[in-house]
């Protein structure tokens, strides 16, 4: 069981660490780009009377969206290692 649990936690680390990363990263150059280069991000975009701010604050939805389902599908792993310990503890 140790061993399962072990490789779990390690799995579960090594997708979460780099994720949560990602997202902060992500999440915080929106107000930080405003900030820093507030011209740049007020300028058109190649959308048509979007600015590259509004185009990145709302590319933040399907981002959002992606990573949820990559999540999911991971969960889905992480359940069957979980199950997997549980039946190993009543064997």
């Amino acid at each position: 069981m140790d061993e399962t649990f072990q490789k779990l936690m390690q799995e579960k680390k090594r997708f979460l660490l780099p994720a949560l990363i990602f997202l902060f990263i992500f999440y915080f150059m929106l107000p930080l780009s405003l900030i820093f280069f507030p011209e740049a991000m007020n300028q058109t975009s190649f959308v048509s009377g979007v600015t590259w701010g509004w185009l990145y604050a709302f590319m933040q939805i399907p981002m959002t969206w992606t990573m949820a389902w990559i999540y999911h599908i991971k969960s889905k792993r992480f359940d069957r290692i979980v199950e997997e310990i549980k039946r190993e503890e009543l064997l």
